[in-house]
């Protein structure tokens, strides 16, 4: 009987799970923190930008800090569908390389 037999080259590729750069998640807080006067201990990873009172415009201002903070420079489509800190730091972890 013929059929599908699927090769194995003996290699697995194991994704590493995404370390979390605390250096960024701490500039995050803080830059939104500053751009809304808030105190920065009540803002968390799953806070909602929205129930921040972040706006769009704020959100890029908090993106610019964070450009300069990191030396980076995040393109204008990654600021789009932003609901959460989780989401910001999520996006501008692609950009910073964390030493191994």
């Amino acid at each position: 009987m013929l059929g599908f037999r699927p090769r194995f080259s003996g290699v697995m590729q194991v994704r590493r799970p995404r370390v979390m750069n605390q250096n960024l998640v701490d500039a995050v807080i803080m830059a939104i923190a500053k751009q809304k006067c808030l105190d920065a201990a009540s803002i968390g990873l799953n806070s909602s930008l929205p129930e921040l009172g972040v706006n769009s415009l704020d959100a890029i201002s908090i993106v610019y800090d964070i450009e300069d903070r990191f030396n980076i420079e995040v393109p204008n489509a990654m600021l789009a569908d932003l609901e959460s800190v989780r989401d910001i730091v999520d996006k501008l972890s692609t950009l910073i390389t964390v030493p191994a």
